[in-house]
């Protein structure tokens, strides 16, 4: 281990040296099958030659503009590309270096809507208990997730919380269904709000690290958007990790028949080949910025920058050329069903839940929904014994709230071959049979 580096972690990390495909190769001769895109980022896999063609290419032809002193074609066309992919309504975006900033910039520009229409009042947030959007302060604040914060509990107030619609341990009345509860009790939070003071509710299009993967149930996304319109409040919907293929759509929201006002994203648009995040605003949102504001001063040195946009330009490409959307929905219900039955048979995954490429593991006790006791922290053992078999998966710690919940995330490359998916479910079995003998079960 470096002594020069600060440390991203506590386990001792091997030492990356190439990567191809969904495999990574490290200096003591070992590989990995990157089981979960890294941080659901390297979407296209590794050594993709179209993703480093366009990094040689525009390297070559313009590498730095900055924002205030020229237009670039790299980030134009990409504007028009993810409008494009959004549909119609959308039409106005910023690139930024990544997630974080990409939320924080779609709080901004929420304030700016209300304080254009003369409400400056209306600059408080609502996002998801158990939920994360950003290690960044404005973004940290939104995260209802409290180990995300834990460390910096002085700088961060936090906002106001409604619950995600986790559905695995709801409770159900008699006659109810999952789906329909969750409604309600969006209904009875929401009217709990202080909307007078909202800006805006932040949702994950699907959640991730925080929730061990929620996939909202049908409505839900529906009854946000008319809630939001009821109360006077923007919805912003947060697809850093669910975007740009990951759910066999575009964007996770695009799986319902709801719009958000504004739209963040980051990871999947380059596929990993760059630090590439964004915010698109929808048509009516932009017209009551830009009747106060002919320009927003909200960026940063590399906000657009050309180099990155060309990748995140090449990417949308190789989606589209590859079918990738089509490959993600088709083969994605095959590996929920292979999930499915690796978690039946270890014994100690009480439920399996996500959608195309991107799925949830959680740990329960067997035959229960009682979560493992967390001094246990099934979620580092977890992650520690898939790696010692050669497999990366991604943790969701504390996914159950209240300081409980083991979970991890399988989320493989979107052009992952079969015979890659084949080891990394061969290696997965292997890792929860491992973690279950440590477990003593």
């Amino acid at each position: 281990m470096s002594a020069a580096l600060i440390p991203a972690s506590a386990r001792a990390l091997p030492l990356a040296v190439r990567a191809r495909g969904a495999r990574i190769f490290t200096a003591d001769g070992r590989d990995y099958i990157d089981g979960s895109s890294g941080p659901l980022a390297a979407n296209l896999g590794h050594g993709h030659p179209a993703m480093i063609e366009a990094l040689n290419r525009q390297s070559h032809d313009l590498v730095f503009a900055h924002r205030a002193q020229f237009r670039n074609t790299p980030a134009e066309r990409l504007a028009a590309g993810v409008a494009a992919r959004l549909g119609e309504g959308f039409g106005r975006s910023s690139f930024v270096c990544g997630g974080s900033e990409a939320v924080e910039l779609a709080m901004k520009l929420a304030h700016m809507t209300w304080a254009a229409e003369g409400r400056p009042e209306k600059h408080r947030f609502v996002s998801g208990r158990v939920s994360y959007h950003g290690n960044t302060l404005g973004a940290m604040n939104l995260s209802g997730q409290p180990r995300y914060s834990s460390a910096f509990r002085p700088l961060v107030h936090g906002e106001q919380t409604i619950s995600v619609p986790q559905t695995y341990r709801l409770a159900v009345p008699d006659g109810e269904t999952p789906a329909r509860q969750a409604l309600a009790r969006l209904r009875a939070e929401f009217a709990d709000l202080d909307v007078e003071h909202t800006a805006a509710v932040v949702f994950e299009g699907v959640g991730g690290s925080s929730s061990g993967v929620v996939v909202p149930p049908p409505g839900f996304f529906e009854e946000l958007r008319s809630l939001c319109d009821e109360h006077d409040v923007l919805w912003i919907c947060d697809e850093v990790m669910s975007g740009f293929g990951r759910t066999g759509t575009w964007f996770a929201f695009q799986h319902s028949g709801a719009v958000p006002d504004i739209v963040c994203f980051a990871k999947g648009i380059a596929g990993g080949y760059a630090p590439l995040g964004g915010v698109t605003v929808s048509d009516r949102v932009w017209e009551r910025i830009a009747a106060a504001h002919p320009a927003v001063a909200a960026g940063h040195t590399f906000t657009n920058f050309p180099l990155n946009c060309a990748v995140g330009l090449a990417a949308l490409d190789v989606i589209e050329r590859e079918r990738l959307l089509d490959r993600v929905t088709d083969r994605g219900r095959r590996l929920g069903q292979e999930l499915t039955d690796l978690a039946r048979e270890a014994r100690i995954v009480g439920d399996v839940r996500g959608i195309g490429y991107m799925w949830g593991l959680e740990f329960t006790l067997p035959g229960t929904t009682e979560p493992f006791d967390p001094a246990l922290d099934v979620t580092a053992r977890a992650v520690a014994t898939a790696a010692e078999h050669g497999l990366i998966v991604y943790p969701a710690r504390l996914c159950a709230g209240d300081g409980r919940g083991d979970a991890v995330i399988v989320a493989p490359p979107l052009n992952a071959t079969d015979d890659e998916l084949e080891d990394l479910l061969s290696r997965l079995g292997d890792s929860l049979h491992s973690i279950r003998v440590s477990l003593d079960i």
